[in-house]
């Protein structure tokens, strides 16, 4: 703008404007609109004084006054009676100025998707926390600060929107979308491929909205529950034996599958026999077997009055149903197809080329299994293991049948809930999901630290 244009413009502008405010201020007062000499419309009428002589003056940004003296008068005359008294009108007026300083600053400075962005950001904060919802303004100020404090940055601007939507839209879960929202957004942000492709995104972003969906009941309890409750659930001996046995009986079940399962997946990954196919189909049985199923065979089989499970106790003085073997029977049954599919899919991995030359290099059968094959696919063999032990431990029908007793954690949890009801069950179910969660967690851990095996075949030269 020319110096001498924009000079008249500061002598005749703010002027216009403080006249126009006080000549409706004196029309509004007469008619009884408003209260012309109530102190607070004095201060307003004041304040715009003060700005349109700094603006004559040459002082301060043109637009910038002219919009605040606009925003004074608006609010004077109009914006103070919808708010419920002079304290939180002036907090509003404040708060609307620093929104338009933000403005124009994000006008001046960025490009225009900016200030688009900030501006429906804005209408829209209005329009939940003054038109949809009733004595928010306290809400709507602390939003537009927030909205002020994250507008020039995009990534931060969704964090705040985040933060928003979930304490407005989600409640009575608003600290679990909360912490929902911010994961979602930190693994939207840091997503990263060598090609570029907004479909790869989009899948990523449609699948997390499931996992939270689904995971949701599980924040909602460990949550939700004062963390005193959980103190108390595990003073609770009943508690901490059931724990006990569940762990104790998870890590030998997995142990035993271990045991037998590794070798027969190596051994299915390297070799060519009759019935391969309906062997692998086989080990997927115990996953669409239902459990209340699986533990009625597994007493018809094993229980005390059947026949094998007779020979078992007369001649080996072994008993299934109602103890701890019983617990690791149903576990070895339900978690067999983890360890071995896992173990299957690691021990393909493994280059055969790699066990030829250590079997030329003098090594035997055996020797190249656990120097070459073994030391390889251990992190798929571990991530299997850690599948199998969760699920020996987080099963319940079969182990209800088979052995009731000892408890362990799931049959405890039901039988809570079928003797004290849903709502004094919850802490201990959030015991065992911070219990679980945590230790899976630790397990986690364990296998990022192991080699990661991507088998590729020898190539000629």
């Amino acid at each position: 703008m020319p110096r001498r244009r924009e000079k008249f413009l500061r002598l005749l502008l703010p002027p216009l404007f403080f006249a126009g405010y006080l000549i409706a201020h004196i029309v509004l007062g007469a008619t009884g609109w408003l209260l012309p000499l109530e102190l607070f419309n004095l201060l307003l009428l004041i304040a715009s004084l003060i700005i349109a002589v700094m603006l004559m003056c040459g002082k301060g940004d043109l637009l910038l006054g002219l919009g605040i003296m606009l925003l004074i008068a608006a609010h004077g005359l109009v914006g103070q009676k919808l708010a419920p008294d002079s304290l939180t009108s002036g907090a509003i007026l404040m708060v609307n100025i620093l929104i338009l300083y933000v403005g124009f600053k994000i006008a001046e400075n960025l490009p225009i998707r900016y200030f688009a962005v900030f501006t429906v950001s804005y209408f829209l904060l209005f329009y939940i926390f003054i038109v949809k919802m009733d004595n928010a303004e306290a809400l709507f100020l602390l939003a537009l600060m927030g909205l002020a404090a994250t507008a020039r940055n995009f990534r931060l601007l969704a964090y705040f929107w985040a933060l928003a939507l979930s304490f407005t839209f989600c409640q009575p879960y608003s600290w679990q979308a909360a912490i929902f929202s911010f994961f979602f957004l930190k693994i939207m942000f840091s997503a990263r491929r060598e090609l570029p492709s907004i479909t790869t995104l989009a899948f990523l972003a449609c699948g997390l909205l499931l996992v939270f969906f689904v995971l949701l009941p599980v924040l909602v309890i460990a949550l939700g529950e004062d963390p005193r409750n959980l103190i108390n659930m595990l003073k609770l001996q009943q508690v901490r034996e059931a724990l006990v046995t569940t762990a104790i009986t998870a890590t030998i079940s997995t142990a035993i599958l271990a045991l037998f399962c590794i070798p027969l997946a190596y051994a299915i990954s390297r070799m060519k026999f009759f019935g391969k196919t309906f062997l692998l189909s086989v080990i997927d049985l115990p996953i669409i077997i239902p459990q209340s199923a699986a533990g009625i065979a597994l007493l018809r089989l094993f229980g005390r009055q059947q026949f094998l499970g007779e020979v078992f106790f007369t001649a080996f003085g072994i008993r299934f149903d109602g103890t701890m073997l019983g617990i690791c029977l149903a576990q070895i049954f339900v978690a067999m197809p983890f360890i071995t599919k896992s173990a299957l899919a690691a021990f393909n991995n493994v280059p055969p080329g790699l066990e030829h030359c250590a079997r030329t290099l003098g090594a035997n059968s055996l020797g190249a299994f656990f120097r070459i094959s073994l030391p390889l696919a251990a992190r798929g063999i571990f991530v299997g293991a850690v599948l199998a032990w969760a699920r020996a431990a987080g099963e319940f029908g079969a182990v209800l049948f088979v052995a009731p007793h000892p408890e362990t954690a799931p049959v405890t949890v039901f039988n809570f809930f079928t003797s004290v009801g849903i709502v004094e069950t919850a802490p201990l179910v959030a015991t065992l999901l911070l219990f679980s969660v945590l230790l899976f967690f630790i397990l986690q851990l364990c296998v990022n630290l192991l080699p990661e095996t991507n088998r590729k075949e020898d190539s000629g030269p």
